[in-house]
């Protein structure tokens, strides 16, 4: 009877963000961003490979894509302290839904070319550099610090839907109307989750502080000093280094590991991200779980840590089902990282750090570019599964150094604890 009461008051707490009407718009946003976000990375890594059967070329796009994570993130907290977190969503939004139906339109009309895809890619990762730290740093905003590891588990819960669905229904219509179709439905999405965000309310978000006046270069350095001041978050920077330097190419490789080592075709494909994402799904009931007995940081540098060694097996498997069981595995660890990652950030950081350190996890983020092109470059040469078995190795050794040396991350401070430093 006890332990029946337990469950339903815990029930009852981690879904009480949804009683706010501003997070539920916001979610439901989220939803439709999230869905074309994974349909995306299907389409357009297909798209490359049959246009011109290059791995390297698949990795040179997706490396436009990522490469405004390292030239954004820099400025990017300070930009959305400037014009607002609700302003840059929804300006971020509106690029997104024109890229997408500028590849439609070039598509159906087929006049496609290589460098199209280049420059929409950039402009969409300059726009996601953008709105996920704005919609991030949003989320105290409406919900309080107390709820934010319950609205970001709620958050991952729907995301993690997408993850399921976008990659299938991604590969389903590629096979049925092609590439252009399946940008079209991703411009409808766009378009479905820009009008949601218009719904949000009008009034100010609470600020503890008046926008930074100070020059951008001095912000930026109270930005990194407060970081390297405080060891949790010095850690999570440092993981999310590691993981989009060695891990998170990895998808730039799907399509390759698809086609050219387990014979599958687009179906086949999505339903390989598909995997991962139901796996994601399961892990985020497991973090539910455990996450009152178990510190943040455990479950962030330990869920890290099996994504890389689970993805390590991947890249042995020649076998499909087989591999199909590593991606599920795989996407526990996803969401244990990204549940993670962003709560113990929004958690630990104080109310005016929360959007530069958010900048400063994008910077860090924007090591994905970089890995794009190392793992491309083995790949073309070497073959794709030597390629993710090297950067997974390196990965995983990188992590358990981490997570042995910095203690902060398993016992993680508050953001009263450090100052912003002069």
């Amino acid at each position: 009877m006890l332990l029946s009461v337990s469950r339903s008051l815990l029930a009852r707490q981690s879904l009480s963000p949804l009683a706010i009407p501003d997070f539920r718009r916001m979610l439901l946003g989220n939803v439709f961003w999230w869905q074309s976000f994974y349909m995306e990375q299907v389409v357009m890594g297909w798209l490359v490979l049959e246009l011109t059967n290059s791995p390297w070329l698949v990795s040179v796009v997706s490396f436009c894509r990522s490469l405004p994570l390292l030239l954004v993130g820099t400025f990017g907290g300070l930009i959305i302290d400037r014009f607002g977190r609700r302003s840059v969503i929804v300006a971020a939004q509106t690029v997104n839904l024109c890229a997408y139906l500028s590849m439609a339109l070039l598509l159906w009309s087929g006049r496609i070319q290589l460098w199209h895809m280049m420059l929409l890619a950039f402009c969409l990762g300059t726009a996601w550099a953008m709105d996920w730290p704005a919609r991030r740093a949003l989320l105290p905003d409406l919900v309080g610090k107390s709820r934010t590891v319950d609205s970001m588990l709620i958050d991952s819960f729907l995301t993690g839907i997408a993850r399921i669905i976008g990659p299938s229904i991604a590969g389903a219509v590629i096979a049925s109307w092609g590439a252009a179709g399946c940008y079209s439905v991703m411009a409808m999405l766009s378009l479905s989750a820009l009008l949601v965000l218009q719904t949000l309310q009008k009034q100010p978000i609470p600020r503890d502080t008046m926008r930074p006046t100070a020059p951008p270069w001095t912000l930026i350095g109270h930005g990194l000093r407060y970081v390297r001041q405080n060891q949790t978050l010095l850690a999570v920077i440092l993981i999310t280094l590691v993981m989009n330097l060695w891990i998170f190419p990895y998808m730039t490789l799907l399509s390759v590991f698809a086609r050219d080592v387990l014979q599958q075709g687009p179906l086949g494909l999505g339903l390989m991200s598909t995997a991962s994402g139901v796996g994601a799904f399961l892990g985020l009931m497991l973090i539910n779980v455990v996450r009152r007995r178990v510190g943040n940081g455990w479950i962030y540098g330990l869920g890290s840590l099996w994504m890389c060694l689970m993805l390590f097996g991947f890249a042995l498997s020649k076998v499909y089902g087989l591999s199909l069981v590593l991606l599920f595995c795989t996407g526990m660890g996803i969401s244990c990282f990204g549940t993670m990652q962003s709560a113990i950030i929004l958690i630990t950081a104080s109310d005016e750090m929360r959007s530069r350190v958010m900048g400063l996890l994008v910077l860090a983020i924007g090591a994905d570019p970089l890995g794009q092109l190392q793992i491309g470059f083995w790949a073309e040469r070497l073959g794709a599964p030597f390629a993710l078995t090297l950067q997974t190795s390196l990965a995983a050794l990188a992590i358990g150094l981490i997570i042995l040396l910095m203690p902060g991350l398993r016992t993680p401070v508050t953001s009263e604890a450090v100052g912003i430093g002069d």
